[in-house]
């Protein structure tokens, strides 16, 4: 099961995935929020002050979880000709990444919506457009730009950018 999960995944290319069997996960990063890594202006030969880098402490406490159970006799196993102990535990960790992959997708409520409206691809819209071969390329321009416009660029160059398409729209990015 942990080789099926370890395999590349939709939602594993887009969230930061960390597994673990301990029931408490803490964390801390640099924090984006406030004025410390902000540029000021400067004059030469004044005294100036810097400023502290503002970290925030995360702690993940995981108290629920999924299984996937599934009960079979080893004498029977190893007398089937049609099945393996690896095929069935890497169908359970294929049904564990389909759950995790609806529950991500799940919260697109929160993510930032580009809708077609009129025939062009527009930013905070949520109107539901079809993905056609001429229209692709504007959709993929709006996305880049929604991020360079949030300063987001850096970011865009380290993570990548992720969309969800459905198998028909995906087609256009293949063509």
């Amino acid at each position: 099961m942990q080789k099926r999960l370890d395999e590349p995944q939709n939602w594993r290319e887009m969230c930061n995935v960390e597994m673990t069997n301990t029931g408490v996960i803490s964390s801390t990063y640099v924090s984006t929020s406030g004025g410390w890594a902000a540029t000021a202006a400067l004059t030469r030969g004044t005294a100036f002050d810097p400023t502290d880098v503002a970290q925030t402490a995360e702690t993940l406490t995981i108290s629920t979880g999924r299984h996937v159970t599934t009960y079979f006799d080893f004498a029977d196993l190893l007398q089937s000709p049609w099945t393996t102990e690896e095929q069935i535990y890497s169908r359970a960790g294929a049904r564990l990444g389909e759950y995790i992959e609806n529950a991500v997708l799940a919260r697109h409520g929160s993510w930032r919506n580009l809708g077609l409206v009129a025939g062009t691809w527009t930013d905070n819209n949520a109107t539901a457009g079809a993905v056609s071969a001429s229209n692709i390329d504007d959709l993929a321009r709006l996305m880049r730009q929604v991020i360079r416009e949030q300063n987001g660029q850096e970011f865009l160059n380290t993570n990548k950018i992720g969309t969800v398409l459905d198998p028909i729209s995906f087609s256009f990015v293949e063509a």
